[in-house]
């Protein structure tokens, strides 16, 4: 039988995406990437961090390419289902 996955909390999953959006900022190349997609600039992370959804978004952005995915989950030590289940609960209406 498998063990189920314990539902993850809004906490839980703003942690993740704090320690998702450090790994993307912590490399010249994935935060050149981040800024080019997000359209945010070096100078306007510091106010976009305090808008509603934030965190959200920068989970929407790693959901959405694998490779950055996969490393993250690495870098994190935990399973890349772990990181998507913090995207959901920071993006429930997405997936209902």
């Amino acid at each position: 039988m498998k063990t189920p996955i314990r539902k993850i909390t809004v906490d839980e999953a703003e942690n993740v995406a704090l320690s998702a959006f450090s790994y993307i900022t912590g490399d010249e190349e994935r935060l050149s990437r981040f800024l080019a997609v997000s359209g945010l600039h070096v100078d306007t992370i510091r106010s976009a961090a305090t808008a509603p959804g934030f965190l959200a978004g920068i989970l929407d952005y790693v959901a959405a390419d694998e490779p950055l995915l996969i490393a993250l989950a690495k870098e994190l030590q935990m399973k890349p289902e772990r990181i998507m289940e913090a995207h959901w609960t920071l993006s429930p209406s997405e997936f209902e």
